[in-house]
């Protein structure tokens, strides 16, 4: 017979995060939000190492400081336009590379 309290037994996060992987689009969806999180932390690092601030970037891009904050904090998921902006603003691009 089953245990009421296996209902309420905790699951570690590296079990459920295993299983959800066996799902094709669950696996491309955490890929993509990876590389989004890799790319924004380089954009702010870069700024960081430019001696910029979120307002000089506002300044730059024309967008507003608390959307440059928002993006770097990851409360938002900008458009690939807007990341174009930013990375241009600091004399950069986005570009593809196909992964091996």
């Amino acid at each position: 017979m089953k245990d009421v309290d296996d209902d309420y037994k905790l699951i570690p996060f590296s079990e459920v995060k295993a299983e959800a992987m066996k799902n094709p689009e669950f696996a491309a969806a955490y890929a993509a939000l990876k590389m989004h999180k890799k790319m924004v932390a380089e954009l702010k690092e870069t700024r960081k190492a430019e001696a910029l601030t979120q307002e000089d970037m506002a300044r730059l891009t024309g967008l507003k400081k608390q959307n440059i904050s928002r993006l770097e904090n990851g409360v938002v998921s900008p458009t690939f336009f807007t990341l174009s902006r930013y990375a241009a603003a600091l004399g950069g691009t986005i570009e593809f590379k196909k992964l091996s």
